[in-house]
């Protein structure tokens, strides 16, 4: 097979879905790889990197696309790419589609086929795809949120550990899954006062039993309406598989927040988890309503693009392995994982989604 790795052309964005080492296994399968050329620079790889790999470079987009049967990107197509993309290409890339309806029906236009990496689901219900980074964006989340506390960014000056004779901040995590559970650990390695929400009381007595200074709610309205009057930093991290991000986080709840308190949302790929925010990236970094900074990167690890292409790389190549070798009829996670095929949504879920949006 084929396969494509292009340049990723969202700002800010310098992760590559493949690194040389897992190319050079693809080639060895017999598969021919191509890369666009500087496709990896911004996680410290050049093209020699990949030539060593066997991997061919190719000079432009239009090169790349045209030579690929499966194109394996790390973010969702942007309307640029879109013009290189044909109906018997395979896509297979981060897509968040349940947030993004126009995208969804370019690619239905286009008939091609499209597996986002989101959808992959191993058989103990986990997504390994989404899985890595989540882990870097909640961990992420704590490391932009401390920083937008000082005053000099416009935050209220606390320090989240605080020290002897002053507060710590309190920091509220919306979520307890993969990218949760990591913004609590990296906000309790700062000495933080850290609480936790999430719906399933047996995840939050998992890791209350990891952390015990953990403070831990079952997650209503009322309590999160309750405890963010009180917060410095309030991390949202809630994710749904497929599915838009409920909105936990109102704009009443923020309208009783301290003045230069701060709001991280780490679900703004899914349409974020905060009432009315909207992404934010290198163009606008930030932004303040009601008194409180907001911010909401789509691709957040995107500011650590070594560290989450080597990571991304690692879990995704098995699979591309596993496509290039047998096709979609040899793995069945994939299968379930195609969200649109011949021009047509295929994901139950998905289509639910999308008629949902019709009626919002």
């Amino acid at each position: 097979m084929k396969i494509g790795i292009p340049k990723e052309t969202m700002q800010g964005e310098g992760r590559v879905a493949l690194v040389p080492v897992d190319c050079r296994m693809l080639v060895a399968d017999g598969q021919s790889v191509y890369i666009e050329t500087g496709a990896g620079v911004n996680s410290g790889y050049a093209d020699t990197d990949y030539v060593a790999a066997g991997v061919e470079v190719l000079d432009s987009a239009a090169a790349l696309y045209a030579a690929a049967e499966l194109v394996v990107k790390v973010k969702q197509p942007l309307a640029h790419d879109l013009q290189y993309l044909r109906s018997d290409h395979l896509l297979f890339s981060y897509l968040h589609l349940a947030a993004d309806a126009a995208l969804v029906q370019a690619l239905c236009t286009l008939g091609l086929t499209a597996i986002p990496f989101e959808a992959v689901a191993d058989s103990n219900g986990g997504y390994p795809l989404l899985a890595p980074m989540s882990a870097i964006a909640g961990r992420l989340s704590i490391i932009r949120g401390a920083r937008l506390l000082f005053s000099s960014t416009g935050g209220r000056g606390v320090l989240l550990g605080g020290v002897d004779g002053a507060e710590r901040g309190r920091v509220m995590v919306l979520g307890a899954g993969v990218a949760g559970s990591h913004a609590v650990s990296t906000a309790l390695g700062l000495e933080a006062e850290v609480h936790v929400f999430d719906l399933h009381e047996a995840r939050l007595a998992q890791l209350h039993s990891r952390y015990p200074a953990l403070i831990t709610h079952v997650s209503t309205p009322e309590v999160i309406a309750r405890e963010c009057r009180q917060a410095d930093l309030v991390v949202g991290a809630v994710m749904v598989a497929g599915r838009r991000a409920p909105v936990v986080l109102s704009r009443t709840m923020i309208a009783t927040m301290a003045e230069g308190s701060v709001i991280v949302d780490i679900a703004i790929d899914q349409g974020g988890c905060v009432e009315g925010i909207r992404p934010t990236g290198s163009n606008e970094l930030v932004y303040a309503e009601q008194g409180v900074i907001h911010s909401a990167v789509p691709n957040m690890p995107g500011a650590v693009p070594r560290t989450a292409s080597q990571s991304l790389s690692s879990v995704v190549a098995p699979y591309v392995q596993r496509l290039a070798a047998g096709g979609l009829d040899a793995e069945a996670a994939l299968q379930q994982a195609v969200a649109v095929s011949a021009g047509q949504v295929v994901d139950p879920v998905l289509q639910e989604e999308l008629r949902a949006g019709v009626n919002r």
